[in-house]
């Protein structure tokens, strides 16, 4: 039997992953790698609801902070990058915990997905469309060529709708088919956190209010004074969005706040979509 010296944490926004996650790499004495998308930006603290640094501190954590804003990070960055994390930390027989909420990391990381070819003008020319004739009509041209893709990929995602489209223009052929999944690896145990869903709604409200008091209005505002356009990949996240149209004076306060919760609670509903997907997890309910 293979030994699963990694242990992934899993679960929606909100749930205690990051709480789960220090209490066992103190417990084990393993180390930490997030698999969060936005998380690996520097500045972009309250509205990834990134762990602080006293906690940093007492737990050592990896691919937090690896960024700037305006650069890109994508699912190959993430596995390139946690591979070689992991050889180092398997050297020094230290255990391995990787803990976040961005499901395609996730699958990708347990699946190993092939990935797919890459075209610069093409995915340049497709974005020059999607700014043309928006995202939806970029999404309906998607569900019309692979209705099993995207019937999981909300039109409001444009980047992987784009990403998607530009595999089919390289390929000629649907990224349901192009994508095929491994057997799940074995060196890893999978532990999901899950609650009532009235409980995490709550849980995401009072999170929430707690950013905006925490500051999240000002944290964009120093992130667009230092120079961070509007259009970068870091301000793609929940909660930075949304800030952008109130400062914008595309919403008021209420209405930004609203929207904020709004968008959480249906990201978590994605975020089970994706890990209902993933074989032999162990459920616990926080």
């Amino acid at each position: 039997m293979i030994h699963q010296d990694i242990t992934l944490i899993i679960g929606p926004t909100a749930v205690g992953k990051s709480d789960y996650a220090l209490a066992l790499a103190q417990e084990t004495g393993a180390e930490i790698i997030s698999a969060d998308a936005y998380q690996i930006y520097k500045g972009l603290d309250i509205g990834s609801a990134k762990i602080s640094k006293e906690d940093q501190d007492l737990i050592p954590h990896h691919l937090i902070d690896i960024k700037a804003p305006h650069e890109a990070y994508s699912v190959s960055d993430f596995l390139d990058e946690s591979k070689k994390i992991i050889e180092k930390l398997r050297l020094k027989k230290t255990p391995i915990i990787i803990c976040g909420g961005t499901g395609l990391y996730i699958q990708s990381f347990l699946y190993g997905y092939s990935l797919a070819p890459q075209d610069l003008n093409i995915r340049q020319k497709l974005e020059e469309e999607a700014e043309y004739i928006g995202g939806k009509a970029m999404w309906e041209k998607l569900n019309k060529i692979d209705p099993v893709f995207a019937k999981n990929l909300p039109y409001q995602n444009g980047r992987r709708v784009i990403r998607a489209l530009e595999i089919v223009a390289i390929s000629k052929t649907p990224p349901s088919q192009a994508q095929k999944r491994k057997p799940c690896r074995e060196d890893s145990r999978i532990i999901g956190l899950n609650a009532d869903r009235a409980i995490i709604h709550e849980r995401i409200n009072t999170r929430v209010d707690l950013m905006i008091d925490k500051g999240l209005i000002k944290e964009v505002y120093t992130l667009l004074q230092s120079g961070v356009q509007k259009n970068a990949q870091a301000f793609k996240g929940i909660g930075y969005k949304e800030v952008i149209d109130y400062i914008d004076g595309q919403a008021s306060k209420e209405e930004m706040i609203k929207d904020i919760k709004t968008h959480t609670r249906r990201f978590a509903k994605r975020q089970m979509t994706w890990f209902k997907k993933i074989e032999n997890v162990e459920w616990k309910l926080t």
